[in-house]
């Protein structure tokens, strides 16, 4: 920028002052340009609005956008891999907790925080499952039936009672209040068929146990 160091005028000031008019475009080197076009982005306008702002034409600013994709581009890598899955776990246990803080509220209905409570629980599942698809958590066996009964292990007797429990406080919580959403009493079918197709696996595995069991004693 011309007369001043870029640095003395933080960034989303900047932006501010251009989207007011109130400095000009001009002065604005093409790495300062560059990086409030990412922010512009982000916030959602068309090339030919920023164009606009910078007084350039669409060429320009494609162009910057196009540098803009290949300074940012990722190559693969461990490093990465880990960085980006410790991320993933980071904002899943915020919007968890977040949920949980919405299901302990007297604020909303009893029906809201059920599903809050249920919700929670998904994103705990399905943080589970990413994890043992992306080699962090061992994978789960080929036995395992259904959408749901992905994220356990059918052997274990512990995991379907305790899955139970929570459906059934699920079923608690909206029963004193203003009942479950049509949504989410069908997604609480669902998840106990399920269940109850993985105790019938777990019963048919142990039954193939014993036969195995008996033909090698025999």
């Amino acid at each position: 920028m011309a007369g001043r160091d870029k640095k003395e005028i933080p960034l989303l000031n900047l932006i501010q002052d251009l989207k007011d008019s109130r400095i000009d475009p001009g002065t604005i080197d093409k790495e300062l340009r560059q990086q409030c076009i990412e922010v512009f982005l982000g916030e959602g306008y068309s090339v030919p609005s920023i164009a606009q702002i910078f007084m350039k034409c669409d060429k320009t600013i494609r162009r910057d956008i196009e540098e803009i994709r290949d300074r940012n581009g990722l190559v693969p890598s461990l490093d990465l891999a880990k960085k980006t899955v410790g991320e993933v776990v980071v904002y899943a246990r915020i919007h968890r907790d977040h949920l949980m803080r919405l299901a302990r509220s007297r604020d909303t209905s009893v029906s809201e925080r059920a599903q809050a409570e249920y919700f929670a629980h998904r994103v705990d599942m399905e943080v589970v499952d990413k994890l043992q698809t992306l080699g962090y958590l061992p994978l789960k066996p080929k036995t395992i039936v259904g959408d749901f009964t992905h994220t356990l292990n059918v052997s274990d007797d512990k995991v379907i009672h305790e899955l139970k429990n929570q459906l059934c406080e699920v079923e608690r919580i909206a029963s004193e209040g203003d009942g479950m959403t049509a949504d989410l009493e069908q997604e609480v079918k669902q998840i106990k068929l399920r269940i109850a197709q993985a105790e019938i696996e777990k019963d048919i595995l142990a039954v193939r146990d014993e036969q195995q069991k008996g033909e090698n004693n025999g």
